[in-house]
């Protein structure tokens, strides 16, 4: 039997391109090639696309778009990659997989790409992926669920008069404060700031990459709890802890730092634990999810649980929690893969029969 063709996407025009490159490194060097036949679709940090034929080590190294790629359009009829090599084809794809981080992967821009070619994908769809993707909406809806989250203020990028208001937010909430980005991830452009006068240029700093967020400091413990649907069931992993020296948990300490000590389950106590997960399951299904995500939270020192943000394309890295999460469990990282694979709600016949052999 011909084996289903997945097709893995990497790169993008985003600020965590090079998390994506380290996330699809993993992911295609874990997944089963027994199983499947590996389309590798690379997207430059220029909005090019390309297969790429390389071996994988130079994806990891940034290289792959130096050789041994062919550039590729949509097919808007029937959903398939053309490949623009000395010979056109047409590249049939049976599932697409974003292994994407930050805009134009992970902020619903792709995968509104997948709805409208009507092809099938892992992950949360585009309006999900959208209200995900902005901290803002995120915590509207989170409020609105019930689950609590920490006091701040969104700032419009476009609107400076605003802006020139909201700067003063910081006396509110009372320092130290974070400021971040509205739509962004692995913490990049995200600032502590412990006095007024280094406000305005944290910031700048946000504001470069959209509408931003000044929010009060949770003095307390990170967490992080992964969801993977299983079988039709919505599986909850145990809440992990990533201790780390820094001040918070910032992009080095996320992927640069080698002492960081990863702690699954987190020393918070079995009723915390019990409410991080009902939190997260909740915030699941409420911010409409599918497949898979990441949820993380803080812990005050009281034990109060305050929402942090989710993550619907989760790093996939040698550092990354969401494996290290589910392997807690007893999963293989390929068995991961191959659940996230399974577990799409656009998963077609073909793979649904050939994931049950």
């Amino acid at each position: 039997m011909k084996k289903p063709t997945l097709c893995v996407i990497f790169g993008g025009k985003s600020s965590e391109y090079e998390v994506s490159l380290r996330s699809a490194y993993a992911v295609l060097c874990h997944l089963d090639k027994e199983k499947y036949d590996v389309v590798r679709l690379g997207i430059t940090k220029g909005g090019e696309w390309y297969i790429f034929e390389g071996e994988n080590e130079k994806i990891l190294s940034d290289e792959w778009h130096k050789g041994s790629v062919l550039p590729v359009a949509v097919d808007l009829t029937h959903g398939n990659l053309v490949v623009l090599g000395k010979d056109v084809y047409a590249q049939e794809v049976d599932l697409f997989m974003p292994v994407l981080h930050g805009g134009y992967g992970e902020d619903g821009r792709i995968q509104g790409l997948f709805d409208v070619l009507d092809v099938p994908y892992v992950g949360c769809g585009a309006e999900s992926s959208h209200v995900c993707m902005d901290k803002g909406l995120t915590k509207l809806v989170a409020s609105g669920l019930g689950v609590p989250v920490a006091r701040g203020y969104k700032l419009n990028a476009k609107c400076r008069m605003q802006n020139a208001k909201l700067t003063q937010c910081g006396e509110d909430i009372g320092y130290p404060v974070f400021v971040k980005p509205t739509n962004g991830g692995s913490s990049v452009g995200v600032t502590m700031v412990e006095e007024a006068s280094a406000l305005e240029s944290a910031l700048a700093v946000a504001l470069a990459y959209g509408d931003a967020l000044i929010e009060e400091y949770i003095d307390g413990d990170e967490v992080e709890v992964g969801v993977l649907e299983i079988g039709g069931e919505l599986t909850v992993s145990p809440v992990g802890m990533n201790r780390h020296k820094g001040k918070f948990y910032d992009y080095e300490a996320k992927y640069s730092c080698q002492d960081n000590e990863y702690l699954i389950p987190a020393p918070v106590g079995e009723e915390t634990a019990a409410l991080i997960r009902d939190y997260a399951r909740r915030l699941f299904y409420g911010l409409g999810c599918r497949g898979f995500g990441r949820f993380d939270f803080f812990v005050r020192k009281n034990g109060e649980v305050v929402f942090n943000e989710v993550n619907t394309l989760p790093g996939f890295t040698d550092v990354s929690m969401f494996p290290k999460l589910f392997m807690s469990m007893g999963y293989s990282f390929g068995e991961i893969l191959d659940l996230i694979v399974a577990s799409g709600h656009y998963v077609t016949k073909f793979f649904q029969r050939d994931l049950k052999k």
